[in-house]
């Protein structure tokens, strides 16, 4: 690797840098609001009871959050140690996983339709709800 090649990686990571830390510093800031905010209880009774029920919500939620992945973590982990349950917490994080990129999306439906991009959709929801299910069991 020459001089230039390693100027180039630290300007492009800095940019990174410049990205990542805002959108992290809200999650972590999302995440200790509701720890402060938001009584175990409710956390509890939403997504710990009725698996049901909270194992889809949680799926949904994931997959609806306009928040990259790494930002899910904290939020994930905040609903673990209020009483969310195992499967919830991999559910949320599983499906914030389906919709991934926005430019990765961009190009799905521009190569191989609509109908394929639908049903890709339609069926991770199901497996990552059917997962969260398993690792209930399981776990």
């Amino acid at each position: 690797m020459n001089k230039n090649q390693v100027e180039k990686i630290y300007r492009n990571s800095l940019k990174e840098i410049k990205y990542i830390f805002p959108m992290f510093f809200v999650a972590v800031l999302f995440s200790a609001l509701i720890e402060l905010y938001i009584p175990n209880r409710i956390i509890y009774a939403v997504l710990g009871k009725d698996l049901l029920l909270s194992i889809p919500l949680a799926t949904i939620l994931g997959v609806i959050l306009p928040i990259p992945r790494y930002a899910t973590y904290p939020i994930a982990l905040t609903l673990y140690m209020k009483g969310a349950s195992i499967g919830v917490v991999f559910s949320l994080i599983s499906g914030e996983v389906i919709v991934g990129s926005l430019d990765r999306d961009i190009m799905e439906l521009k190569y191989f339709g609509s109908k394929s991009y639908v049903l890709r959709m339609i069926l991770c929801t199901f497996f990552v709800m059917l997962g969260g299910f398993l690792i209930e069991v399981f776990l």
